[in-house]
């Protein structure tokens, strides 16, 4: 009864996503492609992650890590609205342009690793449930056709194209994201009434160590950044507002997640966490959910390497001061993923595109602070340069310290 139940939810839930009022709105659609890249980078991993560091914490510190995000978020934000203007100024405003195109430099290369490395988890999973195994050039040609389709898309369609597929794949993951968390609502009634106590199996650690694995796991959470490099479709107050509801919306799914999710991961191998594991242990709550979550869990990797596509490609425009198009940008991103994706051993350079981001974010600090000093003409904000001070130190830390999610 309850996997019927389930079916039905999701389904009335992805009617609802594709309802014309959400797929004509363009305020929703600049949400969805933040919001892919938040919620499919990590949102079936994040649980038993942090269930392996912190154990039966996991609730209060998956909290932290959201509104450290929020803060991370709020600072691109006012970047977004202060600097963006005085970055067509190169020569009156030299270091703003300069760190800026740095941090662009940045956060380009860790996309195109990031790309590569989710479509290439993808193709793992399909093999695996396909019961094919390791075949490393399959899983590589697998790849390389998931990202030519993204490339033709966005070459020939652009910006419009590439948000459809995010559409597509994006309501999907939600519809079934709704579904599982209903299902582990009522595992989690009869675990709580059955008086049952949580029990983790994990590592002891410090709380240094802690500290510096927790702060790799905020880089699960990137993605909202994205929206910095929409401005040649919406406006900066429509790319704040949506980039603040798509972390508003993330954030709340992630914290949900984490708590319903853990009767769950005390189940599954902490020492040695695997997606595939997880899935089949959401079998506990209803039989129908780990099918439906193979589903999700494709989706989540397409739509995160869609989403940072989008980002690469609007990034790369931007610094070419439009003398690429989105398209052709698009084009050579993904160029650079394949390439990638044939020469390069992505589990070990995914660790390094992980302390790109938290750079990127630490220069974007470093750009706020520039910016407010021209904006408010010496005006007094200690408030907010304060946020942006405190921001900066602990990126500065993860940068540093972090020990990437993996």
């Amino acid at each position: 009864m309850l996997n019927i139940a389930l079916l039905i939810i999701a389904a009335v839930t992805l009617i609802v996503m594709f309802h014309p009022r959400l797929t004509k709105s363009e305020s929703w659609q600049a949400t969805l492609t933040p919001l892919s890249s938040i919620i499919g980078s990590g949102f079936l991993v994040i649980a038993p992650l942090l269930a392996s560091v912190v154990g039966d914490s996991s609730p209060l510190a998956v909290a932290g890590i959201v509104i450290l995000a929020y803060a991370i978020g709020s600072v691109i934000r006012f970047n977004i609205l202060h600097a963006e203007p005085y970055l067509h100024d190169k020569k009156g405003h030299p270091a703003i342009y300069e760190v800026e195109l740095f941090a662009n430099i940045t956060l380009s290369l860790a996309y195109v690793t990031a790309v590569a490395f989710y479509l290439s988890l993808l193709s793992t999973f399909l093999l695996h449930y396909a019961g094919y195994g390791d075949q490393p050039i399959v899983e590589k040609s697998i790849t390389t056709i998931i990202i030519v389709f993204i490339a033709v898309t966005g070459y020939r369609k652009g910006l419009g194209g590439l948000e459809k597929l995010e559409a597509y794949s994006m309501s999907l993951q939600l519809s079934i994201v709704v579904a599982l968390l209903v299902g582990l609502s009522v595992y989690n009634f009869d675990f709580v009434q059955s008086e049952q106590s949580l029990n983790f199996d994990y590592q002891d650690r410090d709380w240094f160590t802690q500290a510096c694995i927790l702060g790799g796991i905020l880089l699960v959470v990137q993605g909202f950044e994205t929206s910095r490099f929409l401005g040649s479709r919406y406006s900066a107050e429509m790319r704040v507002k949506t980039m603040k509801r798509a972390q508003l919306i993330s954030g709340a799914l992630y914290v949900i997640a984490v708590i319903a999710l853990l009767p769950i991961v005390q189940h599954i191998n902490l020492q040695h966490i695997q997606v595939a594991e997880i899935v089949e242990a959401t079998g506990l709550a209803a039989t129908a959910l780990p099918l439906m979550l193979i589903v999700a869990a494709i989706m989540s990797q397409f739509s995160a390497a869609v989403a940072d596509t989008v980002g690469a490609g609007c990034l790369v425009t931007e610094n070419s001061a439009g003398k690429l198009t989105n398209n052709s940008c698009y084009f050579a991103v993904s160029l650079c993923a394949i390439l990638l994706v044939w020469t390069a051993n992505l589990l070990e350079i995914i660790s390094f595109a992980s302390r790109a981001f938290a750079l990127y974010y630490l220069l974007q600090c470093v750009v706020a602070l520039i910016a407010s000093h021209y904006h408010y003409k010496r005006k007094a904000h200690r408030l907010q340069r304060a946020h942006f001070v405190t921001v900066a130190i602990i990126l500065a830390f993860i940068v540093i310290f972090a020990i990437p999610a993996k």
